[in-house]
């Protein structure tokens, strides 16, 4: 995911309300937007399956190899941060990663994101693979001795080898916007990076060649294939209905305005089913894409791999703006935080789908998630419907953007404070403090105990 880059249009409640009702009542993917068909897999018959190893390595984790979104950028757009807090009137040194200021996407100096507590926790190190943002000249990169315009000369710059292998730590993909295969993902037009994952893993094969049993591969990715999904809904409605009444009106001029009314609601009906219908098979065809790189990596040597479930982004801050204020009801499905759920469920599924009897292992982010909103004090939190964050760090936005946000940005007006930020779950509108991401990783290490692969 990346914040601050998302459609205006869809934090309001859209015209199609009852269009989508109907859509959504048609579609294949039921009660809530959950697929219930018992042959179906699920994250426990993926994992039952999965013949995946039961042991750790024989020495232990060696590498954590990252191909993701923002969720698991470790500062691929330091150079962002940099050059809005390295001048007047914040005037702050850059002396190396993580730059306290931005480039994660979080709360910037207070913690960091999940992979990077992870890798801690492993005993490892872990740095991006590639610093950059794109410029009116051009792409620039970022390296300890400033920037420049070849990107395999800032590939891996910041790396700091593994203590006592001499292996890379640079092994950090991940870039806020990515999709799974589309390279134009969100924010991409103004500068982000947004390489996907099937490039992200590429770039690792070119560099390394293969993947080893020493190495814990990680994928996570496809928010932005669905906020993508989701934003293209309402422009396909829209395009749909206006050309049938122009069509119409064409044909016969002397229309009277309840025939063109009629036609329109029609036109809509129609128009949102097909729209509903094509973000739904985008998001599988992405889940698919994902699925595909797991398989891959298994083919190129990798033995311990694991995919992770989308969270329902309709539950968080943003996701809960889609109808115009504050609160969406996730349950009603004339609401778009309704249809934005089903379509982490349809990609959730056909991902499950994918990964039965590969030998790989999943872990739940979307359960992981509601647990957290629905019993928000068994992870120490007090509020997980505001975003810590204030908005001044989305500039012109009007929306937080924890890319640029660091403990001396808090949403006062909202109650945040740098003595709080722990109680917080979500730094922006999506994306966790860093308490928030601590839960992920907690999570991941408590799963890798359960599955056998560290002690």
């Amino acid at each position: 995911m990346r914040q601050g880059s998302i459609p205006r249009a869809l934090r309001r409640a859209s015209p199609w309300a009852l269009a989508l009702a109907a859509a959504l009542g048609l579609a294949a993917c039921g009660g809530g937007g959950n697929p219930s068909a018992p042959s179906l897999a699920t994250v426990a018959s993926v994992n039952a399956a999965s013949t995946a190893p039961s042991a750790p390595p024989s020495g232990g984790f060696q590498q954590l190899v990252v191909f993701g979104d923002s969720l698991s950028d470790d500062g691929a757009y330091t150079l962002a941060a940099i050059s809005t807090y390295s001048v007047p009137p914040y005037n702050i040194p850059f002396t190396g990663l993580p730059y306290p200021a931005g480039g994660q996407f979080t709360v910037n100096g207070v913690g960091n994101n999940w992979t990077t507590q992870l890798a801690t926790s492993l005993h490892l190190n872990l740095t991006p693979n590639l610093i950059g943002f794109g410029s009116p000249l051009g792409n620039a990169y970022l390296t300890p001795t400033g920037t420049t315009t070849s990107a395999a000369t800032a590939t891996c710059a910041f790396n700091a080898a593994q203590t006592g292998t001499g292996l890379p730590s640079c092994t950090d993909y991940a870039q806020g916007g990515s999709m799974v295969s589309n390279p134009d993902g969100i924010g991409h037009s103004t500068g982000a990076l947004t390489l996907p994952l099937t490039t992200q893993v590429q770039n690792y094969l070119t560099q390394y060649t293969s993947f080893n049993a020493d190495q814990l591969v990680v994928l996570l990715g496809g928010n932005n294939d669905i906020f993508t999904a989701l934003s293209n809904v309402q422009p396909q409605i829209t395009a749909a209905v206006t050309q049938a009444v122009s069509q119409a009106v064409a044909a016969n001029p002397s229309l009277t305005a309840a025939q063109i009314a009629a036609i329109q609601a029609s036109a809509t009906q129609t128009a949102t089913a097909e729209a509903v219908t094509t973000a739904q098979a985008t998001v599988a065809q992405a889940a698919d894409g994902l699925a595909g790189l797991a398989t891959q990596a298994l083919g190129k040597g990798a033995k311990y791999v694991l995919v992770y479930t989308l969270p329902d982004s309709s539950l968080t801050p943003f996701g809960q703006s889609l109808s115009g204020g504050t609160t969406c009801n996730v349950q009603d499905p004339t609401q778009p935080c309704y249809l934005l759920s089903n379509l982490v469920n349809v990609f959730n599924q056909q991902l499950l789908n994918d990964l039965q009897g590969k030998a790989v292992k999943v872990i739940d982010g979307h359960a992981l998630l509601a647990q957290e909103i629905a019993n928000p004090a068994q992870f120490g939190f007090s509020n997980v419907s505001a975003p810590w964050c204030s908005t001044a760090t989305g500039g012109t936005t009007g929306t937080p953007n924890s890319l640029m946000c660091n403990g001396n940005t808090p949403n006062t007006a909202a109650g945040a404070s740098l003595g709080n930020v722990g109680s917080w779950l979500f730094a922006d509108t999506v994306h966790p403090t860093p308490a928030g991401y601590k839960v992920i990783a907690d999570a991941t290490y408590a799963a890798l105990q359960g599955y056998g692969w560290i002690q």
